[in-house]
């Protein structure tokens, strides 16, 4: 059966404009919060010896995880018939950023990429089937290293605890979700489809379909890269993922540099690895509020108090604010004038 063209997103410029309201005033809002409660006369002192050098480095390193990222889907896309160029990639992904920082739990960045990329030729369910595995490569990684790094960290204050406990029941669901779905395949379609037919669901029932949604849409990526001839798309778009990881979450490290603040790189970056796990699944814009003042309660630990409000403010600013402010400006082209 041959798939049918995806229909432009019913998007529009007042809709985009109001979700950006809400993500500006809660990101504000949060930033000025933490500098509130963190800012005193040693942050000055402290700004004037900044290392410009660490802060390029930064700059260098947001330019890789960018390439990276982009280079994970077109690797991706080299499994079909319509191969993604880089910026082609880094576009969609660019995107995506935006759009997940204009909805809640960041979902509304699919439909926008599945209409452009359905423009370039790619079809709908393949196009799903890419965007879930650059997904999965991330987060099967996150998640994988999240709970050796909750050991290995000590849970050494109260919120590392709370975030290694929250990461620990993800990582048990989803593995139930896996073995289920192996063990008891059919059980697991009619559930699936007995939850799709419920009318006007609840927020929790939404969020057991969303993860069911995206494992079959996983499911059907494998059967694309278990293709003997594809496996080394695959290999390679592992490797690339891996680069990604570790230039976006160097960053932390390098920022703190910036600020004059020693600390352990590893240890930094350790800390950054929780806290984008749990992010995922924060309902606010962007995660826009939890992310601040959840950075500014587990990086405390290895900043000083008059420097820990500038480095949040600068850790969102290269880990998603960029992203989301050069994916806004593709995705105006994209989206209707009215």
């Amino acid at each position: 059966m041959n798939e049918q063209p995806v229909a432009a997103p019913s998007l529009t410029r007042r809709t985009i404009a109001r979700g950006v309201r809400i993500f500006v005033f809660i990101a504000v809002a949060a930033a000025v919060a933490v500098l509130a409660f963190t800012a005193s006369r040693e942050t000055l002192e402290g700004l004037s010896r900044l290392k410009w050098y660490w802060l390029a480095a930064t700059c260098v390193l947001w330019l890789a995880s960018a390439v990276f990222d982009g280079l994970r889907l077109a690797v991706l896309s080299r499994a079909t018939e319509h191969r993604l160029s880089l910026r082609a990639s880094v576009e969609i992904i660019f995107i995506g950023y935006f759009m997940a920082a204009v909805t809640p739990f960041q979902v509304g960045g699919l439909p926008l990429q599945l209409y452009i990329m359905n423009k370039r030729g790619i079809s709908p369910g393949r196009a799903s089937s890419l965007l879930l595995m650059r997904g999965v490569l991330f987060y099967g990684m996150l998640f994988a290293a999240a709970p050796i790094v909750a050991i290995r960290l000590r849970a050494s204050t109260a919120i590392v605890k709370v975030l290694a406990a929250y990461i620990a029941v993800i990582v048990a669901a989803g593995l139930a979700l896996v073995v289920a779905s192996v063990a008891f395949p059919a059980q697991v379609r009619r559930w699936h489809e007995r939850l799709s037919q419920t009318q006007k669901a609840g927020l929790i029932r939404r969020g057991v379909l969303r993860v069911l949604d995206e494992f079959d849409g996983f499911v059907d990526g494998l059967k694309v890269f278990r293709q003997t001839h594809n496996l080394g798309w695959l290999a390679l778009s592992v490797l690339v993922t891996v680069g990604y990881l570790v230039s976006l979450f160097a960053m932390s490290a390098t920022l703190l540099a910036g600020l004059g603040v020693q600390a352990e790189p590893l240890r930094v970056m350790a800390l950054n690895l929780l806290l984008t796990a749990v992010l995922l699944f924060v309902p606010t814009p962007g995660a826009s509020g939890i992310a601040e003042v959840g950075a500014a309660g587990l990086y405390a630990a290895v900043c000083p108090k008059h420097m820990l409000g500038v480095y949040v403010v600068l850790w969102r600013l290269f880990s998603f604010y960029l992203g989301a402010l050069v994916g806004g400006l593709v995705a105006l082209r994209h989206v209707s004038k009215h």
